[in-house]
């Protein structure tokens, strides 16, 4: 594989040019005759196509990966490094675009859990410790937002410098200090998450669980400020499974609006 070529197209990502990028990357893998290394521009290519929001087109060039790499594997006596690198970032790219993906969470962190196992020895190689890292901290993130925080909390706390979504590790670290009822660290990785910068999807549910964690300090008024910003952005489902009205509601009546807390009741009531 052209690797100069490579680095163009890894830097064009960097600099947002999906598109660009992902026309580079099918190029080379169009111009490398080995098989195996061909597989890597072509999970590169997918991971645009995510970031493009084009998540079937993605599935498609994984499979496409696969389906090279699964017609030279090597027998189980030989040892393969180049061909183990691989298919351990296609496990990793199969699983993390599921995840991407929202719905079957389970099935995401399945999957994550299978890479685990099945490159268990190579993960553990210092030069894969990238891709161990990745791992873990999806895999925590889905924990956690099956309500399995205490098996996310460890490792979470265990990732020291990350190389990625620092601001996610941020969020779910202080979404489960807020579980766990230690206030002080939750309003402090919350507060770190937001300064950082979260997506929409993570902003408001920070927002929320700061409001959460303000109560229980007994701070009230930063509370309810943070629980109206929000519920502004929030979705009706998270709404509701939070029960975010009526976090506003008891907000409002430790301050003494008896009327706003009124008004809360009266929009928690199904329509």
């Amino acid at each position: 594989m052209d690797e100069q070529r490579f680095l163009k197209a890894c830097e064009l990502v960097n600099q947002g040019k999906y598109s660009e990028a992902h026309n580079e990357f099918i190029q080379l893998a169009e111009n490398t005759p080995d098989p195996v290394e061909k597989a890597w521009p072509l999970i590169y290519a997918a991971n645009t196509l995510q970031i493009l929001g084009q998540q079937e087109a993605a599935t498609g060039q994984l499979s496409a990966a696969r389906t090279l790499i699964e017609k030279h594997r090597p027998s189980i006596s030989a040892r393969d490094e180049k061909f183990a690198a691989v298919e351990s970032f296609l496990d990793f790219e199969d699983a993390n675009l599921l995840w991407l993906r929202g719905g079957n969470q389970e099935a995401a962190l399945n999957k994550f859990d299978a890479a685990l196992k099945k490159h268990g020895l190579a993960l553990k190689d210092p030069r894969s410790r990238n891709l161990q890292e990745a791992i873990q901290i999806r895999r925590a993130f889905i924990l956690a937002d099956l309500g399995r925080w205490k098996e996310a909390l460890p490792i979470l706390e265990g990732i020291k410098s990350p190389q990625e979504y620092r601001e996610g590790i941020a969020f779910y670290l202080g979404h489960c200090y807020l579980a766990g009822d230690e206030y002080e660290r939750a309003k402090d990785k919350l507060t770190e998450a937001l300064k950082l910068g979260l997506p929409i999807s993570l902003e408001y549910r920070a927002h929320c669980e700061l409001g959460m964690t303000y109560y229980n300090l007994k701070d009230y008024a930063k509370a309810k400020q943070e629980l109206e910003k929000g519920a502004e952005h929030a979705d009706a489902t998270y709404i509701k499974q939070s029960h975010i009205w009526k976090w506003l509601e008891m907000t409002c009546r430790a301050l003494g609006l008896q009327a706003e807390a009124e008004l809360y009741v009266c929009m928690a009531r199904p329509s």
